[in-house]
């Protein structure tokens, strides 16, 4: 007969080890009574021959498939750090700080008509908006994938450039557009003597025709390199050397180029002078104007000598060797040449270049320019500070083509340097020499015997006299002097 138990009051007993169910009948009632169930009756344990019961099996544990997973609890009621971190370990409620903008660099040139940028250094991702500058001046943009401010020069000027992020932060770019400070052309070319042409005067003369094709902004300077690629060149020989070129000037952007140059070297006999021209008066330069000028034909070769001062306080001037060619056809002419200045020191200026030129006289090394009809070239420009000095010792000779007029001119700095020669000669109440003078060759044979007392060579004795209008040349100024000196030790 079936029993009835409420299933409420089942329990559990552990026998033996192993789980079992002992139903306990915690009340009775009739069967089919409304709120019980019938529960059919359990077999009784099969008995052993030891008179044991045979224990029940033990409950295998099954899969029970994928557990719910629930939210962390909230804190009890009350509490202040519900957190897995370490007791006293507090976490911010305040979101992070924006990223501040920054770029690198803070101020950028850019050249008239060409690009720039500036690096965004942060924020590291997102759009970054330009705003405040002189669209006029330059166009600014935001390049998101190479996080980059890039620039184009419009016009010269300054301006700003604010530079915002989403979140409100700002940095300014400080950009200036200027202007080149020069230009040059790539090549040039240049023709010059000497027997043979040493690897420094190539070099030398490379430079001065490289200065002659670039192009300096009012207030820039020219610097020229050595030509690393010179070597000794003999007569009737060309090569071609490159000369760096750098132009530079205060709020110019600076330029820099390397100019190709073909030297050629053209053989020409050494002829001496017939004449002396001396530019020496005035000597102290108060105005502009023309200091001297003279003719050199085909057969009058001449050497010309000029020596002029600035005083203090007086502007920035240039002193400038004139050629012009009034005749029909071009003209060539050689030139060999000591320049040196401006200098404040009033005899060093005059011995350097004397020794320039006598260096150069010797390997014959000059330059041969070409003029053409009806035109004037500069073959010397220097320029004049105050409180300085110039000086210049040249041999001319006309290889060919008509006669030419060789002038000594000084000018304000910024004037045009290819004005015509002025017939009209500046003049001072302070007497110095400036005229045409025959050069006599001098000619010394002295000796010494040792011992005896010192033997005196005297220079400039003999005053030469001008052929034109003017004072007579004293001091043997310009005039070349050779001696030979024969030693007796007895």
């Amino acid at each position: 007969m079936a029993r009835v138990v409420r299933a409420s009051e089942i329990r559990a007993a552990v026998v033996g080890g192993a789980f079992a169910c002992a139903l306990a009948l915690a009340a009775l009632a009739p069967s089919g009574a409304r709120g019980y169930q019938a529960v059919p009756a359990q077999p009784a344990p099969a008995a052993t021959p030891s008179g044991l019961e045979t224990p029940m099996p033990a409950a295998t544990p099954t899969n029970a498939g994928p557990q719910p997973i629930y939210p962390p609890s909230p804190c009890a009621s009350g509490a202040t750090d519900c957190s897995p971190l370490p007791a006293g370990t507090y976490m911010s409620t305040q979101p992070p700080p924006p990223p501040p903008v920054s770029v690198n660099p803070e101020s950028v040139r850019v050249l008239l008509g060409h690009g720039a940028s500036a690096r965004l250094l942060s924020p590291p991702s997102g759009i970054v908006t330009l705003s405040g500058f002189d669209a006029n001046v330059v166009r600014a943009i935001f390049n998101p994938v190479d996080r980059t401010i890039d620039l184009l020069g419009l016009h010269p000027g300054t301006t700003q450039v604010t530079i915002a992020s989403a979140q409100g932060e700002t940095a300014t770019l400080n950009v200036s557009v200027q202007v080149s400070a020069g230009k040059a052309d790539a090549f040039t070319a240049i023709n010059i003597t000497g027997h043979p042409a040493t690897s420094e005067f190539v070099s030398e003369m490379a430079q001065q025709a490289a200065t002659r094709v670039t192009y300096a902004q009012p207030g820039a300077r020219i610097v020229t390199g050595s030509a690393d690629d010179s070597t000794e060149l003999a007569p009737d020989t060309t090569r071609i050397v490159h000369v760096p070129v750098d132009v530079s000037g205060q709020n110019y952007f600076s330029y820099h180029t390397t100019v190709a140059v073909r030297v050629t070297n053209l053989a020409q006999p050494q002829l001496s002078p017939r004449f002396l021209l001396v530019s020496d008066y005035p000597e102290t330069i108060t105005e502009d104007g023309t200091l001297f000028y003279s003719d050199v034909t085909f057969d009058k070769p001449a050497r010309l000598l000029y020596y002029h001062y600035a005083p203090p306080c007086a502007p920035l001037r240039r002193v400038l060797v004139k050629v012009q060619n009034s005749g029909d056809n071009a003209s060539l002419l050689e030139m060999i040449a000591g320049i040196s200045g401006p200098y404040t020191d009033i005899l060093g200026v005059g011995h350097s270049s004397t020794l320039r030129f006598l260096q150069h006289e010797a390997a014959g090394e000059g330059e041969v320019f070409e003029v053409p009809p009806q035109a004037t070239i500069n073959v010397i420009d220097q320029l004049l500070p105050a409180s300085n000095l110039v000086a210049g010792l040249m041999q001319m000779r006309v290889i060919s083509g008509p006669g030419l007029r060789v002038a000594v001119v000084v000018q304000a700095a910024d004037a045009s340097p290819v004005e015509p020669i002025s017939d009209t000669l500046l003049s001072s109440s302070v007497r110095h020499a400036r005229g045409v003078y025959e050069i006599p060759e001098f000619f010394y044979d002295e000796s010494y015997t040792i011992g005896d007392p010192p033997t005196k060579l005297s220079i400039g004795k003999l005053p030469l006299p001008n052929l034109v209008q003017g004072d007579v040349l004293g001091g043997d100024y310009g005039v070349k002097q050779s001696a030979d000196v024969n030693l007796l030790n007895p």
